[in-house]
């Protein structure tokens, strides 16, 4: 007869790194990034007069890069993201960081900071239909009205009343705006499925770097020589988008998104494409035409109608709600 004591133990699985934070801290995070990002629109859109975008772009993810180190060597957390959070470090900086950034500058040299804004931020849209059609979750009606709604608003957003179809910056820019949208539902989704081994602190330096290798590269290949008009301008605008907007807020939009599930963070996210309206409109004297507002009125609908989602509903969509990644099983550990 074997012995119990001689069998080799079973291995115990890791469990999946749970919420970053509780939900009224979470709360108040996804608040203060509102408002940083909000207002971070009509930044660039200022930035961009003293700096070429591939040149912000990279000198804003330098900046982040440089503060999250100063934070993190102290606290001795700099070290290696685990194998099996590698995934989650390309979606982030390659898309989340890396993509958005480019499209970002590109995009608010030809069309207006508040516009941007919020087709940009129509992403909680994208949200519930990515998780119909790739994850089966039967949308509820409210979803399913706030998508009709949202792409509605879009539909008028980027029609030819309201944009000149003539101009192909402003076309590139405005399409380029809503792809992004969907993109950046794809990584929310991930940043919720994935089985975390780090947390998002100390990730954040790799993702940062990844995506400065990416825009850096593009900035020497595309505007070699290129010079910035060193005012205080620019000064302020590099040290809002880098340390601000960069560093702070990709980790915050991460640890919100871990704490509070990709649809209840969604509804949070109403708030930028609003403040970026207002910001538009009281800083630059942005315009707003009734097709503007129409379209500007149904997308926010849409993502309200879209987004709240009561408490017990929302464990039904995002079953990974209590423990993350526990819809899905965990990656291989490295």
């Amino acid at each position: 007869m074997t012995d119990p004591a001689a069998r080799p133990a079973a291995k115990t699985p890791r469990r999946p790194v749970p919420a970053v934070h509780s939900r009224p801290a979470a709360l108040v995070l996804l608040a203060l990034l509102s408002l940083v990002w909000g207002v971070h629109w009509v930044v660039v859109k200022e930035g961009l007069r003293y700096f070429p975008p591939l040149t912000y772009g990279a000198l804003r993810l330098v900046t982040g890069l440089l503060t999250m180190v100063a934070i993190l060597a102290p606290r001795r957390q700099l070290r290696r993201p685990p194998r099996a959070d590698i995934p989650i470090v390309l979606s982030v900086g390659l898309v989340q960081m890396a993509v958005s950034i480019l499209i970002m500058n590109f995009a608010l040299q030809a069309v207006p900071a508040g516009r941007s804004s919020v087709l940009a931020y129509a992403m909680p849209l994208w949200v519930s239909l990515l998780m119909w059609l790739l994850f089966r979750v039967v949308p509820r009606r409210s979803e399913v009205l706030g998508i009709v709604l949202g792409v509605a608003g879009v539909a008028i957003l980027v029609n030819p009343t309201v944009i000149d179809w003539g101009i192909p910056a402003e076309l590139a820019g405005t399409l380029a705006l809503v792809s992004y949208g969907v993109m950046w539902a794809g990584v929310t989704i991930h940043i919720r499925r994935h089985t975390w081994h780090a947390t998002p602190l100390e990730l954040q330096p790799w993702m940062l770097l990844l995506a400065t290798v990416v825009v850096g590269a593009a900035a020497l290949l595309f505007e070699p020589g290129a010079k910035v008009d060193w005012q205080p301008g620019a000064v302020f605008a590099l040290l809002y988008s880098g340390p601000l907007a960069t560093a702070f807020a990709y980790w915050a939009s991460q640890s919100i998104t871990r704490s509070l599930g990709p649809l209840s963070s969604a509804m949070g996210f109403l708030a930028t494409p609003l403040v970026g309206l207002v910001a538009g409109a009281l800083i630059l004297g942005e315009q707003l035409g009734p097709a503007d507002l129409a379209g500007f009125g149904l997308v926010v609908a849409g993502i309200a109608a879209a987004s709240l989602v009561p408490a017990r509903m929302a464990a039904r969509h995002d079953p990974a709600g209590a423990d993350p990644g526990a819809a899905f099983p965990a990656e291989p550990m490295g």
